[in-house]
């Protein structure tokens, strides 16, 4: 299937090479309004890239894993001897280590001159993953305040 996508994509740049150099003028037209929008979303991944690199060196995550943290410490000083809610607390630690991973990951690929389209969206999906894992533990650590009144 990948083979059948590249073929078709080297047809594709080939036709459109082809029509700008040699087609009619219709053709040429046709070419150019194609290799300028194709101009127009590489200048646009490249700011998303520049944007994004600039929110890490802003601290874009910090503020999100700081919560998380306040959340996680708050937890593990409410955390009694059920064996429900140590599982629970045990699922989303580890949870908070992969994101962790995952957002020194992110900072290290987004250095690199020319990163990964996949990492601007593993970068969306992080911010994601980071407010489900923050109610997870707000959610907890509620549940441990209940019980703790009761």
């Amino acid at each position: 299937m990948k083979t059948l996508l590249r073929l078709a994509f080297i047809i594709v740049i080939g036709v459109l090479v082809y029509n700008y150099f040699f087609g009619t003028a219709e053709e040429k037209a046709g070419s150019e309004k194609v290799f300028q929008q194709v101009k127009e979303v590489g200048k646009s991944i490249g700011d998303l890239i520049k944007k994004e690199k600039q929110n890490f060196a802003d601290g874009k995550y910090d503020k999100a894993f700081d919560k998380i943290g306040n959340l996680y410490d708050q937890a593990k000083e409410k955390l009694g001897d059920n064996k429900d809610d140590q599982e629970s607390f045990d699922r989303l630690e580890k949870q908070k280590l992969e994101l962790e991973e995952e957002k020194e990951m992110l900072e290290r690929e987004l250095q690199k001159e020319d990163p990964d389209e996949e990492i601007i969206k593993r970068n969306e999906t992080l911010d994601e993953e980071l407010n489900d894992l923050s109610r997870d533990f707000g959610a907890l650590l509620k549940k441990l305040m209940t019980r703790e009144k009761e």
